[in-house]
C-alpha cells in the first residue's frame, strides 16, 4: 500500500523554517510491521569546504550535531561549546568550534580567542569521547555536554548535542557466532531494527499509522508529534539536570573540605609565626647577654655621641596593626614586616671625632676613617651620611650607646656638649 502525506503537513513545517538557515534535506520510506511511514527530517546547512581531513583523529566516529523540536532534526557538521564543560575554572570564558569531517578527523579550535595548546585542545577531545553517552532521536549522543548551533534560527542558537557512531546491536549480536554464518541484507536490517527497538527509550514514531494521521486536522498532527518531542527532550533535559545536581554537590563537599583545610593550616601559620616571634626574642636577648659579658675591643682613638631619638615613637593599636599588615602583605615586592618596623623601629645619629694638637675635633667626614674602624662599625649595621652615622632599628639609646663602647670607641662629656653646641647652631642656620 502506498502512502501519501497531507502535502499541508509539508507546508506547514516549511513555512515555520523558510526564513532561517535550514532546509529540507531528505524524504524517505522505511517498511516495517504493516504499515509505511514518512519520516520528515529538516537539518542545518552544512558549510562546505575544500577541507577533508581534520587537526584531529579521533578514536571514536563523530557523526554530526543533532537537535530538534518535535518531528523536526536540526543537523550540523559544526556547533560551539564553552570550555568551562570540558576543563573547569582554567577553560572559563573560552569558547571552542568543533567541525567534523567523514574520515574520523574533526577541527578543534578556540572562538576569538588563542590561550590553548594544540595538546591541550587534543586532551579536550579525549575528554569528550570519555562522556557518558546515551540514546536520543534515534541516535547515540554524548549526554553531558551541551553544545550550540554556530548560525541562529529565528534569532536564537539552536541547543545540539554530539552523535556519535557506537556498534549496531546486531553486529554485537552476530560477533557472538561463527563468521562462516551468512545472512541476507534485508534480515540484518530486520533484526537489527527489531534489537534497536527493545533498548531504544524513545517512543518509536514509526507505531503511527497513516490513518491515525488522517482522524485529525493537519495542525494537530504537527502538535502531536511536538508534544512528543518535548517530552523526549525533558527526560534528557531532567537527566542532565541530575547529573548537574549531583555534581554540583559534590563541588560543595569538596569546597566545605578546602575550608576546613584552610582553617587548620590558618591556625599552623598563626601558631607559627608565634614560635618564630618568640625565637625572635629569645636570640636578641641571648646577643645581649653575650655583649655584656664580651670584653671590649681595643681603643679606636675616636670618640662618640649618640643623639636623642630622631623620631617619634609611633604606638598603633593591633586591630589597625593587623588592617596595615594585611594591606602591605598584599603590594609585590614589599616586606610588611620591615615596612611595620618603620613605626617602632627608633633612629639615632652618631658623630664621630678625635683629638687633634689636645683638642676634641668633630670628624668632618666619614672618608677620613681607616678601613679597620670602618670595618667595626659595619657590625651596627649603620647608615653612612656625609659627617655622620645613622642608626636604624630596634636597640634604644643605652643598648646604642654600650654597641659603641663595646667596638673600642670612647665617651666624653666634653665631645657630647661640643656635638650638642654643632647641633644648635646647624638648627639655628636652618631657614624658617
Amino acid at each position: 500500500m502506498v502512502i501519501v502525506v497531507p502535502i499541508q503537513i509539508l507546508r506547514n513545517i516549511i513555512s515555520i523554517y523558510h526564513h532561517s538557515d535550514f532546509y529540507l534535506i531528505e524524504f524517505f520510506k522505511e517498511f516495517f510491521s504493516n504499515s509505511k511511514i514518512l519520516f520528515i527530517f529538516v537539518g542545518m546547512k552544512k558549510n562546505e569546504t575544500q577541507q577533508k581531513e581534520g587537526q584531529f583523529k579521533t578514536k571514536s566516529k563523530f557523526v554530526e550535531f543533532v537537535g530538534g523540536k518535535g518531528f523536526v532534526n536540526f543537523l550540523s557538521n559544526e556547533a560551539f561549546i564553552m570550555g568551562n564543560q570540558l576543563s573547569g575554572l582554567e577553560m572559563d570564558g573560552l569558547k571552542f568550534k568543533l567541525t567534523i569531517y567523514d574520515n574520523m578527523t574533526v577541527d578543534f579550535e578556540e572562538v576569538d580567542t588563542n590561550q590553548t595548546t594544540k595538546e591541550q585542545r587534543a586532551r579536550l577531545i579525549e575528554i569528550i569521547e570519555e562522556k557518558t553517552i546515551t540514546s536520543y532521536r534515534n541516535r547515540t549522543v554524548v549526554q553531558e555536554l551541551d553544545f550550540t548551533s554556530t548560525t541562529k534560527v529565528k534569532d536564537k542558537y539552536v541547543s545540539l548535542y554530539l552523535a556519535v557512531e557506537t556498534p549496531k546491536p546486531i553486529d554485537k549480536l552476530a560477533s557472538m557466532f561463527d563468521e562462516s554464518i551468512q545472512m541476507s541484507i534485508g534480515a540484518l536490517d530486520n533484526l537489527n531494527n527489531l534489537l534497536e527497538s527493545w533498548i531504544d527509550d524513545e517512543d518509536d514514531p514509526t507505531n503511527i499509522s497513516y490513518e491515525d494521521v488522517n482522524q485529525g486536522s493537519d495542525d494537530s498532527y504537527i502538535q502531536h508529534h511536538y508534544t512528543t518531542g518535548i517530552d523526549v527532550t525533558s527526560k534528557i533535559q531532567e537527566s542532565f539536570q541530575t547529573l548537574k545536581d549531583t555534581k554540583l554537590m559534590e563541588l560543595k563537599s569538596s569546597k566545605d573540605k578546602k575550608e576546613q583545610e584552610l582553617h587548620k593550616l590558618e591556625y599552623q601559620l598563626t601558631t607559627i609565626e608565634n614560635s618564630i616571634n618568640q625565637a625572635k626574642d629569645d636570640i636578641k636577648l641571648i646577643e645581649d647577654r653575650i655583649d655584656d659579658l664580651q670584653p671590649k675591643e681595643t681603643p679606636t682613638g675616636y670618640y662618640f655621641n649618640v643623639s636623642e631619638r630622631q623620631n617619634e615613637i609611633v604606638v598603633l593599636e593591633p586591630e589597625i596593626e593587623k588592617i596595615i599588615k594585611d594591606k602591605v602583605s598584599k603590594v609585590k615586592g614589599i616586606n610588611s614586616e620591615a615596612f611595620m618596623k618603620l613605626f617602632t623601629d627608633g633612629e639615632f645619629h652618631i658623630k664621630l671625632g678625635q683629638m687633634v694638637d689636645g683638642k676634641l675635633v668633630i670628624l668632618e667626614s666619614i672618608k677620613e676613617l681607616s678601613d679597620e674602624v670602618f670595618s667595626r662599625l659595619v657590625k651596627l649595621n649603620l647608615e653612612v651620611d656625609t659627617d655622620k652615622f645613622i642608626y636604624r632599628g630596634e636597640l634604644s639609646w643605652s643598648q646604642v650607646v654600650n654597641k659603641m663602647i663595646k667596638l673600642g670607641f670612647e665617651e666624653s662629656s666634653e665631645f657630647n656638649e661640643l656635638c650638642d653646641i654643632k647641633t644648635k647652631e646647624t638648627i639655628s642656620h636652618l631657614p624658617i
